[in-house]
């Protein structure tokens, strides 16, 4: 994975309106089944990945632990996140090719 493309992608879904961030928008996008993507930070604690998973499972949606919260948050122009839902399926399937 190039440290500098992740990221840029990541922004330029945001921009474009297909980033769900923030727990409730996430927690929304995964369970409505909108999200095609689940991105989770590498540091994000234990208990939080675990209910994150758990969700993830229930739908059937794909996750991927990758970056930092604060790279990912930063990505996105926010401040640090434990996970982001990419709502487009052309995007998260550029991120899957990157990771």
């Amino acid at each position: 994975m190039n440290g500098e493309k992740l990221p840029s992608l990541l922004g330029l879904a945001h921009r474009a309106g297909f980033i769900a961030c923030g727990a409730i928008q996430t927690e929304n996008a995964v369970l409505s089944g909108r999200c095609k993507l689940l991105l989770v930070a590498v540091d994000t604690a234990t208990e939080t990945k675990r209910r994150i998973a758990t969700m993830a499972n229930l739908t059937g949606t794909p996750t991927l632990e990758t970056l930092t919260k604060t790279q990912l948050g930063t990505a996105v122009g926010k401040s640090p996140k434990a996970a982001l839902a990419v709502t487009d399926s052309g995007f998260a399937s550029a991120i899957k090719r990157l990771v």
